[in-house]
Protein backbone atom coordinates (compact mmCIF):
# COMPACT_ATOMS: atom_id res chain seq x y z
CA UNK A 1 0.00 0.00 0.00
CA UNK A 2 1.36 3.43 -0.96
CA UNK A 3 0.66 6.62 0.94
CA UNK A 4 2.11 9.99 1.88
CA UNK A 5 3.88 10.66 5.15
CA UNK A 6 2.67 14.06 6.35
CA UNK A 7 5.26 16.28 8.09
CA UNK A 8 3.22 19.45 8.56
CA UNK A 9 -0.41 20.13 9.53
CA UNK A 10 -2.65 21.27 6.68
CA UNK A 11 -5.70 23.48 6.51
CA UNK A 12 -7.99 23.60 3.49
CA UNK A 13 -9.40 27.09 2.96
CA UNK A 14 -12.60 25.80 1.42
CA UNK A 15 -15.82 24.00 2.27
CA UNK A 16 -15.92 22.40 -1.20
CA UNK A 17 -16.57 18.65 -0.93
CA UNK A 18 -14.73 18.20 -4.24
CA UNK A 19 -11.51 19.75 -2.92
CA UNK A 20 -11.82 17.77 0.30
CA UNK A 21 -12.29 14.58 -1.74
CA UNK A 22 -9.10 15.16 -3.72
CA UNK A 23 -7.01 15.64 -0.57
CA UNK A 24 -8.58 12.66 1.21
CA UNK A 25 -7.94 10.51 -1.86
CA UNK A 26 -4.23 10.72 -1.09
CA UNK A 27 -4.65 10.12 2.62
CA UNK A 28 -3.90 13.69 3.69
CA UNK A 29 -5.32 14.94 6.98
CA UNK A 30 -6.42 18.55 7.27
CA UNK A 31 -8.57 21.07 9.08
CA UNK A 32 -11.22 22.75 6.97
CA UNK A 33 -12.40 26.37 7.18
CA UNK A 34 -14.44 28.40 4.72
CA UNK A 35 -13.13 31.93 4.06
CA UNK A 36 -15.50 34.89 3.93
CA UNK A 37 -14.21 37.30 1.27
CA UNK A 38 -15.59 39.55 -1.45
CA UNK A 39 -15.49 37.49 -4.64
CA UNK A 40 -16.34 40.35 -7.01
CA UNK A 41 -13.91 40.78 -9.92
CA UNK A 42 -12.21 44.15 -10.21
CA UNK A 43 -13.08 46.28 -13.21
CA UNK A 44 -11.31 44.91 -16.32
CA UNK A 45 -9.60 42.23 -14.22
CA UNK A 46 -8.38 39.34 -16.36
CA UNK A 47 -9.78 35.89 -15.54
CA UNK A 48 -6.36 34.45 -14.68
CA UNK A 49 -5.55 37.38 -12.42
CA UNK A 50 -8.93 37.08 -10.71
CA UNK A 51 -8.64 33.40 -9.74
CA UNK A 52 -5.04 33.88 -8.63
CA UNK A 53 -6.05 36.82 -6.42
CA UNK A 54 -9.04 34.92 -5.04
CA UNK A 55 -7.02 31.87 -4.04
CA UNK A 56 -4.38 34.06 -2.39
CA UNK A 57 -6.97 36.12 -0.51
CA UNK A 58 -8.76 32.99 0.70
CA UNK A 59 -5.57 31.59 2.19
CA UNK A 60 -4.67 34.91 3.83
CA UNK A 61 -8.18 35.30 5.24
CA UNK A 62 -8.01 31.89 6.93
CA UNK A 63 -4.64 32.76 8.46
CA UNK A 64 -6.07 36.00 9.88
CA UNK A 65 -9.41 34.60 11.03
CA UNK A 66 -8.12 31.44 12.71
CA UNK A 67 -5.09 32.37 14.85
CA UNK A 68 -5.51 29.10 16.74
CA UNK A 69 -4.16 27.17 13.75
CA UNK A 70 -0.73 25.62 14.43
CA UNK A 71 2.16 28.00 13.81
CA UNK A 72 3.61 25.66 11.17
CA UNK A 73 0.36 24.94 9.31
CA UNK A 74 0.28 24.86 5.51
CA UNK A 75 -2.88 26.54 4.21
CA UNK A 76 -4.23 25.29 0.87
CA UNK A 77 -6.68 27.48 -1.03
CA UNK A 78 -8.22 27.43 -4.48
CA UNK A 79 -10.68 29.21 -6.72
CA UNK A 80 -12.24 27.98 -9.96
CA UNK A 81 -14.17 29.84 -12.66
CA UNK A 82 -15.70 29.06 -16.03
CA UNK A 83 -14.74 31.59 -18.70
CA UNK A 84 -16.64 31.91 -21.98
CA UNK A 85 -17.04 34.66 -24.55
CA UNK A 86 -14.89 37.02 -22.46
CA UNK A 87 -17.17 36.59 -19.44
CA UNK A 88 -16.84 34.80 -16.12
CA UNK A 89 -19.72 32.39 -15.57
CA UNK A 90 -20.27 31.97 -11.85
CA UNK A 91 -22.80 29.84 -10.01
CA UNK A 92 -26.40 30.02 -11.27
CA UNK A 93 -28.71 32.14 -9.18
CA UNK A 94 -31.87 30.26 -10.19
CA UNK A 95 -33.28 27.75 -12.69
CA UNK A 96 -33.49 30.20 -15.60
CA UNK A 97 -29.93 31.33 -14.97
CA UNK A 98 -28.74 27.69 -15.09
CA UNK A 99 -30.56 27.14 -18.41
CA UNK A 100 -29.03 30.32 -19.79
CA UNK A 101 -25.48 29.30 -18.88
CA UNK A 102 -25.80 25.81 -20.29
CA UNK A 103 -27.34 27.07 -23.53
CA UNK A 104 -24.36 29.41 -23.94
CA UNK A 105 -21.92 26.53 -23.46
CA UNK A 106 -23.82 24.10 -25.70
CA UNK A 107 -21.67 22.96 -28.64
CA UNK A 108 -18.94 25.43 -27.67
CA UNK A 109 -15.48 25.36 -26.11
CA UNK A 110 -14.94 27.23 -22.85
CA UNK A 111 -12.06 27.59 -20.44
CA UNK A 112 -11.86 26.58 -16.81
CA UNK A 113 -9.34 28.51 -14.73
CA UNK A 114 -8.26 27.40 -11.27
CA UNK A 115 -5.95 29.41 -9.08
CA UNK A 116 -4.31 27.73 -6.11
CA UNK A 117 -2.38 29.10 -3.18
CA UNK A 118 -0.11 27.26 -0.74
CA UNK A 119 0.61 29.47 2.26
CA UNK A 120 3.31 28.58 4.80
CA UNK A 121 2.16 30.23 8.03
CA UNK A 122 5.54 29.80 9.72
CA UNK A 123 7.52 31.73 7.10
CA UNK A 124 4.78 33.75 5.39
CA UNK A 125 5.94 32.40 2.04
CA UNK A 126 3.28 31.68 -0.56
CA UNK A 127 3.18 29.58 -3.72
CA UNK A 128 0.50 30.55 -6.25
CA UNK A 129 -0.30 29.43 -9.77
CA UNK A 130 -3.13 29.32 -12.30
CA UNK A 131 -4.09 26.31 -14.41
CA UNK A 132 -6.30 26.44 -17.51
CA UNK A 133 -8.28 23.59 -19.08
CA UNK A 134 -10.32 23.82 -22.28
CA UNK A 135 -13.66 22.02 -22.18
CA UNK A 136 -15.87 21.40 -25.20
CA UNK A 137 -19.56 20.70 -24.66
CA UNK A 138 -21.73 18.52 -26.78
CA UNK A 139 -24.72 20.09 -28.47
CA UNK A 140 -27.25 20.09 -25.65
CA UNK A 141 -30.79 19.35 -26.75
CA UNK A 142 -33.75 20.63 -24.78
CA UNK A 143 -34.64 17.26 -23.22
CA UNK A 144 -31.08 16.81 -21.93
CA UNK A 145 -31.00 20.36 -20.61
CA UNK A 146 -34.27 19.88 -18.77
CA UNK A 147 -33.14 16.55 -17.33
CA UNK A 148 -29.85 17.97 -16.09
CA UNK A 149 -31.21 21.18 -14.57
CA UNK A 150 -34.00 19.22 -12.88
CA UNK A 151 -31.38 16.92 -11.33
CA UNK A 152 -30.34 19.88 -9.15
CA UNK A 153 -26.65 19.31 -9.82
CA UNK A 154 -26.22 22.58 -11.74
CA UNK A 155 -26.66 24.69 -8.63
CA UNK A 156 -23.65 25.70 -6.59
CA UNK A 157 -21.35 24.92 -9.53
CA UNK A 158 -19.42 27.42 -11.63
CA UNK A 159 -20.81 27.32 -15.15
CA UNK A 160 -23.82 25.32 -13.90
CA UNK A 161 -22.26 21.87 -14.32
CA UNK A 162 -20.20 19.26 -12.51
CA UNK A 163 -17.85 17.23 -14.71
CA UNK A 164 -17.34 14.54 -12.05
CA UNK A 165 -21.08 14.08 -11.60
CA UNK A 166 -24.03 13.71 -13.93
CA UNK A 167 -22.59 16.58 -15.96
CA UNK A 168 -19.99 14.22 -17.41
CA UNK A 169 -22.37 13.44 -20.29
CA UNK A 170 -22.54 17.13 -21.26
CA UNK A 171 -18.83 17.14 -22.11
CA UNK A 172 -17.51 16.14 -25.53
CA UNK A 173 -13.80 16.56 -24.76
CA UNK A 174 -11.27 18.32 -22.57
CA UNK A 175 -7.75 19.56 -23.19
CA UNK A 176 -5.66 19.86 -20.04
CA UNK A 177 -6.12 18.91 -16.41
CA UNK A 178 -9.31 17.04 -15.50
CA UNK A 179 -8.78 17.72 -11.78
CA UNK A 180 -8.63 21.40 -12.59
CA UNK A 181 -12.21 21.21 -13.89
CA UNK A 182 -13.22 19.34 -10.74
CA UNK A 183 -11.87 22.33 -8.83
CA UNK A 184 -8.38 21.54 -7.52
CA UNK A 185 -5.43 20.65 -9.82
CA UNK A 186 -3.99 18.19 -7.29
CA UNK A 187 -1.34 16.95 -9.75
CA UNK A 188 0.19 20.45 -9.70
CA UNK A 189 -0.18 20.91 -5.93
CA UNK A 190 1.36 17.65 -4.65
CA UNK A 191 4.78 18.32 -6.27
CA UNK A 192 5.06 21.59 -4.31
CA UNK A 193 4.26 19.75 -1.08
CA UNK A 194 6.88 17.08 -1.72
CA UNK A 195 9.52 19.54 -2.98
CA UNK A 196 9.25 21.44 0.30
CA UNK A 197 9.30 18.16 2.30
CA UNK A 198 5.90 18.92 3.82
CA UNK A 199 4.90 15.42 2.70
CA UNK A 200 6.94 12.48 1.44
CA UNK A 201 6.28 9.24 -0.36
CA UNK A 202 6.13 6.06 1.71
CA UNK A 203 5.71 2.57 0.35
CA UNK A 204 4.53 0.17 3.05
CA UNK A 205 4.49 -2.97 1.01
CA UNK A 206 6.11 -4.08 -2.20
CA UNK A 207 3.77 -5.46 -4.79
CA UNK A 208 4.70 -8.91 -5.97
CA UNK A 209 4.62 -9.43 -9.71
CA UNK A 210 3.88 -12.98 -10.81
CA UNK A 211 4.35 -14.41 -14.26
Amino acid sequence: MSKFLQHRPFCLASSSPRRQMLLKKYGLEFACHSPQIDETPHENEAAKSFVKRMSSEKGSEIQRSFPELPHNVIILAGDTIVFFNEKILGKPENTEHAYSMLRQLSGQTHQVFSGFSILNKASGEEITDVICTEVRFQKLHDDLLEWYVNSGEAFGKAGAYSIQGLGAILVESISGSYNNVVGFPIERIIPHLTANTWISFVVNEKMEVTT
